[in-house]
């Protein structure tokens, strides 16, 4: 590297002259001027060098190492999204099957609910219906019962009313068991007919 050094300094001290001494000699488009061909081919050859030796050791090192990075920093992001994805579905999945189970168990608890609220209202049914047949018994037993006392009166009353009659109107007399039996046949067959 020194030795590279020492010979850009040599020829740019060479060059250097034979410009200070080109330039008071000749005047004109220095591009046609042969004397100036070689310097402009140092200075490409030392540009193309300088050029080279900072592309190679500066620039194309920061940019490999960009490059790797950003390779590197994708890969780990495309792994990150897979176990992310990954994760998510394990996730969606137990989601779903949570919601199944608990779906399950929703209609378990509706069917036992109607099942007992059904053989809740069955049993209250029956008992409501013993509890009515029951009063309905009593009832029909308290109104043939009310029947029966009314008859009787009704019949006590017929006996009474037609002895009368007969005590008054005639002067027959009569058996009280004979009036008694012709006013239950009687009431028998209005009873019958009815």
């Amino acid at each position: 590297m020194l030795y590279f050094i020492k010979l850009f300094l040599t020829s740019i001290a060479i060059i250097n002259v034979k410009i200070a001494i080109a330039s008071e000699a000749k005047t004109g488009l220095p591009q046609l001027d042969l004397n100036t061909y070689p310097s402009l081919m140092f200075w490409s050859i030392v540009s193309l060098i300088i050029g080279f030796i900072l592309m190679k050791y500066l620039v194309t090192p920061n940019i490999k190492s960009i490059l790797n990075s950003r390779e590197t920093n994708i890969q780990n992001d495309l792994v990150k999204a897979k176990t992310s994805n990954q994760e998510a579905e394990k996730i969606k999945q137990s989601i779903i099957k949570n919601q199944e189970d608990i779906r399950s168990r929703s209609q378990k608890i509706i069917s036992n609910s109607l099942l007992e609220s059904k053989q809740t209202i069955e049993k209250k049914d029956k008992e409501i219906s013993a509890k009515l047949e029951l009063k309905v018994s009593e009832a029909e037993n308290k109104i043939l019962h009310t029947q029966n006392i009314v008859i009787n009166e009704v019949v006590s009353s017929a006996e009474e009313i037609t002895a009368n009659i007969v005590k008054k109107f005639t002067n027959i007399k009569y058996d009280k068991s004979n009036i008694r039996k012709a006013i239950k046949l009687a009431s028998k067959n209005l009873l019958t007919e009815k």
